[in-house]
């Protein structure tokens, strides 16, 4: 059986209405599988200026936050561990499971290169 999983924005919303249409899946929305986050606390509300700040630290850090970062942003292996819990609740229920969520997303689940507009990554979810 098939699955399609998208995480809640309009643009992905649009992308996985477009896949629906011309095939007979089950469509779910799952808030798990959101962008990368300025700040995992859920405490505050970043500025742009300090979300633009967090991503450069992100990717400075190859995805990892220091002990002395200002800003507390999540890290690639948090938001890798977000997903896969995500998707994992899928994973008894379907045997293939197509996915619609942002680029920073897909990043952990391969070489870590940034990912092509409407891009495809394959992988295995235990």
């Amino acid at each position: 059986m098939f699955g399609l999983i998208i995480e809640f924005t309009t643009r992905a919303l649009q992308t996985a209405l477009e896949i629906v249409r011309f095939n007979d899946i089950p469509l779910k929305v799952e808030l798990g599988l959101h962008e990368w986050l300025p700040d995992n606390t859920g405490i505050r509300t970043d500025t742009d200026e300090q979300a633009a700040t967090a991503y450069k630290l992100y990717r400075q850090h190859a995805g990892k936050r220091t002990i002395a970062s200002p800003l507390p942003y999540e890290t690639a292996a948090e938001m890798k561990t977000r997903v896969l819990a995500t998707l994992n609740k899928y994973a008894t229920s379907y045997d293939c499971i197509a996915c619609v969520t942002h680029g920073e997303v897909m990043r952990q689940f391969g070489d870590e290169k940034d990912v092509d507009y409407c891009g495809v990554r394959v992988i295995a979810v235990n």
